[in-house]
C-alpha cells in the first residue's frame, strides 16, 4: 500500500536526518546533504498529497488510475527505504573509513530517490477507465496463467483458459468502441463501464488468490483441489464476460433515438422507493431477513421505540436524528421500520425517503424525494429534463404547510450530508414545529441527535438466526444445537452476517458440512459486500488508511490496549508531528476518528471517559487483512495451519509479519522481496526466526523468550519499539546503546523480582518504559 510505504519512508527520513539525528550521523552531514534531504522530503510530502487528491476522484477510471499509481509509489517507497536504511545501518555499525564509504552510498541513494520521486510527480494524471482495467487483467492473466500454468491438472482447464482469453479480448474491443463512440454523460454507458471495471478488478483479485493457493498446494495432497478451484474460478469469470458481451450486443442492436421522447413525462409510482421492495440495505447489505413475512423484527425493538419516542416529542422547527452504526448493523432496517410504523404515518402529514448514492446528485435526490412522497394527494408528474430549480418548486409545493418526516439514507461523508441538508432545507423549510429528518450513517460526528446502534448479544443473535430459518428455539434440532455457539461467535453480533449464514444454511442438506464451508469463507474472505467496504475504506484520508490497515497485525477479535496501539503507530511513523501537540494526543485523535466512522469497536473506557481498549469487528478485520496482504505490506502467518511452511519462509516477504492463529488460506506476499520492519509473535512457534537488520518493531505476546530466537542482537540499531516477556543480560547493551528506541515493555509477572540496570534509560529518544511486576529499575514504577 502506497500510503503505508510513504508514511514509513517519511518517518525514517525525519527521525534519522531531521528530528532525531544522532551525533554519529550529523558528523557526516554536509550542507548539500541537508539541502538534498529537505528536497527529498518535500517530494515525498507532494507524493502524499497527490495520492490523496487522486484517491478522492470520481468514476471508475480514477479507481483504476489510483490502483496503478499506488503500486508504483509503493514499490518506489519500499525500495528507497530499504536502500537508505541498509546504508544507514552499515554507517552506524561499521565506523571509520567504511562509515565514510556508507555515507557516500547513502548520499547517492538519496539523490536517485529524489529524482525518481520527481518523475512520479510529473506522471500524467489522466488514464482510462474500464478499458484500462481490462488491459491490466489481460496482461496479468497472460503472464500468470499462460506462462506459468500452461497445464493444470484438471480436465478442460486449458480449453477454458484459451476461451476466457478470447472473450476478454472481445470485451476489450467492445469497451474501446463504447468509450470512443458514446456520449460520456450517458447514464447507461456509465453503468456498463462500472460493471466492466468492477468485473475486471474482482476477477484480477480472484485469480490472484487462486494462483497463490495453487502455488502453496503444488506437489502436495491438496493440488487436485486447488486445480478444481482454479478451474471453477475461470468458468465463473468466463460466464461474467459472456453476460457483459450480451449487454454490449443488446445495446448495439437496440439503440433508439431519444429525441422523440423529449416531451415524455415520468409519473410517480408507489413502489417502495427507499428500497424495501428490493430489500437491500443502502450500505450494500441485505435486509429482507431481518423481517419475517409477517414483519416481525428481531433484536431492534428498543432502537425503534427510542427513535419513535424522539419523533413524537415534537421540538421546535426542524429536528434531526442520526442513526449511527457500522455496515450491516441494520440502520436502514430500523429507519424503514420506524418510517412505515402506522403511528408514525398518522403523526406526520407527509413523509419522504431519499437514499444517497456514492456520488451525490442534487436533481436525482430531489426526483427521488418527489417519487417517494406519501400520502399522495394527487399524481406527481416529473417532467423529463426538469432543472434543479423546477424540482425544488415541486418539492416545496408538496411539503408546504405540512408537518413532515424525511428519511435520508446512506450518508457516507460530512460533505455529502452538508450538500443534502442544504439542498433539502431550501425546499422544505416551512416554519412549522415538529418537522424531522431521520438519517442513517456510519459517521458519529454529524451535528444531530445521535442514536448509536450496537451489535446483537448472543441471545438476540440466535433468535434472529432461528427466526430466519423458522426454527422453534424451544425444540431445537440437534444439528442446529451443535453449531449454535460457533454461529454466534463467528457472526460477532452483526445482523447481516447472521442473515447471510442462515440463508446459505437453509439451502444445505447437511448442516454440519454446510457450516464448515460457510465458516471458512466467513473467516477467510468475508461475507460483507466488498464494494461497499471499499467505498468506506477509500474515503479515509491516507493517515487513517495506514492506521486502519495496521489492525491486521493483531489476531481477529483481540482486545487491544489503546496505549500500546498508539505507541506502535508512533514507532511506525504513522503520526504526523505537530507544533505544541504531543504525538500521543494526535494519535488518540486518529483513533477517535476511526471509531467515529464506525470502523472500530470500543471495548472499555477509563474512569475519565477515554478509550482504554478497542477492537476491530471480525468482518472488518477480514477485509483489513485482505487489503494489506494484497498490497504486500502484511503477512499474517499461521504456521500451525500450514505445517509445511516455516516462519522463516515469510521473513523476507512483507513489511509487517505477524504470527497468529487464523483461517486465511492465501498468502499474497509469500514470494515477494520485502524486508520486514515489524514482527509480532502471538503464537509460540517451534521454529522462530527474526531478521534483525532494519527491524523497528518487535513484539512478543507469548511467554517465549527472545533469548530462544536465533538472531544477532547487535544488529537491532534501528529498533524503535520492543515488547518482551523476559529480560536477559545480553539485552543490556542492545537497549542502552540504541539511538532510536522509543518504547520498551518488559511484561513478565511473578516472583522473583529482577532489578534491571539503570542504563536502560540511556536511549535518547525513549518515551515509554513499562515493566511488569517481576521487574524493577531505578526511576520507574511497576505497571500492573
Amino acid at each position: 500500500m502506497a500510503c503505508v510505504a510513504l508514511a514509513s519512508l517519511i518517518k525514517t527520513i525525519e527521525i534519522e536526518f531531521v528530528v532525531g539525528q544522532t551525533e554519529r550521523v550529523s558528523l557526516y552531514l554536509h550542507d548539500h546533504d541537508r539541502a538534498g534531504i529537505k528536497s527529498f522530503l518535500e517530494k515525498l510530502y507532494a507524493l502524499q498529497a497527490l495520492l490523496q487528491k487522486e484517491s478522492s476522484g470520481d468514476g471508475d477510471g480514477y479507481a483504476v488510475k489510483v490502483r496503478d499509481l499506488e503500486m508504483e509509489i509503493r514499490d518506489f517507497a519500499l525500495k528507497a527505504e530499504d536502500d537508505i536504511e541498509l546504508h544507514l545501518s552499515n554507517f552506524i555499525l561499521l565506523g571509520g573509513e567504511k562509515a565514510a564509504a556508507s555515507h557516500q552510498l547513502l548520499h547517492q541513494t538519496l539523490q536517485e530517490a529524489t529524482k525518481y520521486a520527481t518523475e512520479l510527480l510529473e506522471k500524467p494524471s489522466k488514464m482510462g477507465g474500464a478499458s484500462v482495467a481490462l488491459t491490466i487483467l489481460i496482461k496479468k492473466y497472460e503472464h500468470f496463467f499462460l506462462q506459468h500454468f500452461p497445464t493444470v491438472n484438471h480436465p478442460g482447464t486449458a480449453m477454458t483458459m484459451a476461451s476466457f482469453l478470447g472473450k476478454l479480448s472481445t470485451l476489450q474491443a467492445g469497451c474501446l468502441l463504447l468509450e470512443r463512440n458514446s456520449d460520456s454523460s450517458d447514464a447507461a454507458i456509465k453503468i456498463l463501464e462500472t460493471k466492466i471495471t468492477n468485473f475486471s478488478l474482482k476477477t484480477e483479485d480472484d485469480l490472484q488468490i487462486q494462483q497463490k493457493n495453487f502455488l502453496l498446494a503444488k506437489h502436495t495432497v491438496h493440488q487436485q483441489k486447488a486445480s478444481q478451484k482454479l478451474h471453477h474460478t475461470l468458468q465463473e469469470a468466463a460466464e461474467s464476460v459472456e453476460e457483459l458481451l450480451n449487454i454490449i450486443k443488446s445495446r448495439s442492436s437496440n439503440e433508439v433515438d431519444d429525441d422523440d421522447e423529449a416531451n415524455q413525462t415520468q409519473p410517480s409510482n408507489t413502489w417502495l422507493k427507499h428500497a424495501s421492495a428490493a430489500n437491500v440495505e443502502s450500505d450494500g447489505s441485505t435486509s429482507h431477513a431481518f423481517l419475517k413475512p409477517e414483519a416481525r423484527m428481531v433484536g431492534r425493538h428498543r432502537d425503534c421505540t427510542l427513535i419513535k419516542k424522539q419523533l413524537f416529542s415534537g421540538g421546535s422547527g426542524l429536528n434531526i436524528i442520526s442513526i449511527v452504526g457500522m455496515m450491516g448493523i441494520g440502520k436502514t432496517t430500523v429507519a424503514r421500520n420506524v418510517y412505515e410504523d402506522p403511528s408514525v404515518a398518522s403523526y406526520f402529514d407527509v413523509r419522504g425517503w431519499v437514499t444517497i448514492p456514492q456520488h451525490f446528485n442534487k436533481s436525482r435526490m430531489l426526483s427521488q424525494l418527489l417519487q417517494s412522497i406519501t400520502p399522495v394527494e394527487e399524481p406527481i408528474v416529473i417532467q423529463k429534463g426538469s432543472t434543479p430549480l423546477e424540482l425544488e418548486m415541486q418539492v416545496r409545493k408538496c411539503f408546504g404547510g405540512k408537518k413532515y418526516l424525511i428519511v435520508i439514507d446512506n450518508i457516507t461523508s460530512k460533505k455529502t450530508w452538508n450538500q443534502a441538508l442544504s439542498d433539502i432545507i431550501r425546499c422544505v423549510s416551512n416554519g412549522l414545529n415538529g418537522n424531522y429528518m431521520l438519517l442513517s450513517t456510519r459517521h458519529l460526528d454529524l451535528k444531530a441527535h445521535t442514536h448509536k446502534m450496537t451489535l446483537l448479544d448472543s441471545k438476540e443473535s440466535w433468535e434472529l438466526f432461528c427466526n430466519i430459518l423458522s426454527i422453534d428455539e424451544e425444540h431445537l434440532a440437534p444439528k442446529f444445537e451443535k453449531i449454535r455457539n460457533h454461529v454466534v461467535e463467528k457472526c460477532d453480533g452483526l445482523p447481516q452476517l447472521i442473515v447471510e449464514v442462515a440463508k446459505r444454511l437453509s439451502k444445505c442438506n447437511n448442516i454440519q458440512q454446510g457450516w464448515k464451508k460457510i465458516e471458512k469463507e466467513l473467516e477467510s474472505l468475508g461475507l460483507l459486500d466488498r464494494n461497499a467496504l471499499n467505498v468506506s475504506y477509500n474515503m479515509l484520508p491516507h493517515h487513517l488508511k495506514v492506521c486502519f490497515l495496521y489492525f491486521g497485525v493483531f489476531p481477529k477479535r483481540k482486545k487491544i490496549l489503546v496505549k500500546m496501539l498508539i505507541r506502535l503507530w508512533i514507532a511506525e511513523g504513522f503520526v504526523k508531528p505537530l507544533k505544541h501537540k504531543e504525538l500521543e494526543d494526535e494519535a488518540y485523535e486518529y483513533l477517535q476518528e476511526l471509531t467515529d466512522r464506525s470502523l472500530l469497536l470500543i471495548e472499555d473506557r477509563s474512569c475519565n471517559g477515554e478509550i482504554k481498549t478497542c477492537r476491530m469487528h471480525s468482518a472488518l478485520h477480514t477485509f483489513c487483512v485482505g487489503e494489506s496482504q494484497k498490497g504486500g505490506i502484511l503477512c499474517a502467518v499461521n504456521t500451525q495451519q500450514h505445517s509445511g511452511l516455516s516462519l522463516k519462509a515469510f521473513t523476507n516477504s512483507c513489511r509487517w509479519l505477524s504470527s497468529y492463529s487464523h483461517s486465511f488460506d492465501y498468502y499474497y506476499v509469500l514470494f515477494g522481496t520485502n524486508i520486514p520492519r515489524s514482527i509480532f509473535f502471538f503464537l509460540e512457534n517451534l521454529e522462530m526466526f527474526v531478521p534483525p537488520k532494519l527491524l523497528r518493531v518487535l513484539v512478543f505476546d507469548t511467554s517465549i523468550s527472545l533469548q530462544r530466537v536465533p538472531m544477532q542482537l547487535g544488529g537491532l540499531v534501528l529498533l524503535r519499539y520492543l515488547s518482551i516477556t523476559q529480560w536477559f543480560e545480553d539485552l543490556d547493551d542492545v537497549v542502552s546503546n540504541n539511538p532510536n528506541l522509543e518504547t520498551l515493555v518488559v511484561s513478565g509477572n511473578g516472583a522473583p523480582t529482577v532489578h534491571l540496570p539503570s542504563s536502560i534509560w540511556k536511549p535518547p529518544n525513549l518515551r515509554h518504559l513499562e515493566l511488569g511486576n517481576s521487574y524493577m529499575t531505578k526511576g520507574v514504577q511497576q505497571v500492573p
